[in-house]
């Protein structure tokens, strides 16, 4: 073998081992979110992804960059739920599965979501995205609304609030709620507020 081609090899086997630490150290992040330690220190992180300290600071330069890694991770994640096409020519269905795919996404994502809402105050990273998550899940709500209900904006407003992950956090960790209680809620609410619409068939958990 070459020098070259050993040089190669050689810068290749960093790569691949930088790689694998970083994927293993946002891993490690996220298992410990989940496990509901919410700010886990750059030490917990590193013995946990078993890799030293100064690794976890080569990968990533402070613990907000690797927050966004995980924000990245989560959008990974759930984008597959997010993104499918919705797949009925009656707004209102579209609508319902809107909503029933909010919900499961919501599921997924509440350890990082109460984490990533806790810590944004101090970080401008977290603090960003938040913002881009409020405007995409507004802006994915408006899409499948008929013009009439558009001009209605207090409704829309209200819509928002049912719908943003404050409320489901609320229902499934302040008030103790099942999943399914928690959605039965939401329905009941939407139900109220679109009473022309039927939803009990499609927001089911």
């Amino acid at each position: 073998m070459s020098k070259q081609e050993t040089l190669i090899d050689t810068t290749d086997g960093r790569r691949l081992r930088s790689r694998d630490s970083k994927r293993r150290i946002v891993s490690a992040m996220l298992e410990l979110v989940r496990e509901g330690n919410i700010a886990p220190t750059a030490e917990e992180v590193a013995q946990r992804a078993n890799v030293g300290l100064r690794t976890v600071f080569r990968r990533f330069k402070d613990m907000e960059s690797l927050y966004a890694e995980m924000s990245v991770a989560i959008s990974e994640q759930v984008a597959p739920i997010v993104n499918k096409a919705l797949g009925h020519e009656e707004w209102w269905r579209n609508f319902a599965q809107l909503v029933e795919r909010r919900l499961r996404v919501y599921e997924v994502i509440m350890p990082y979501r109460v984490a990533a809402d806790i810590l944004k105050f101090r970080s401008d990273i977290l603090q960003t995205r938040h913002l881009e998550i409020v405007r995409d899940e507004r802006e994915r709500l408006m899409s499948v609304l008929p013009p009439f209900l558009l001009e209605d904006g207090p409704l829309i407003e209200a819509l928002q609030a049912v719908l943003s992950f404050d409320m489901w956090n609320q229902l499934r960790s302040d008030q103790g709620l099942s999943a399914q209680q928690a959605a039965d809620v939401v329905n009941r609410i939407l139900s109220r507020l679109l009473p022309e619409t039927s939803l009990s068939d499609f927001c089911s958990l």
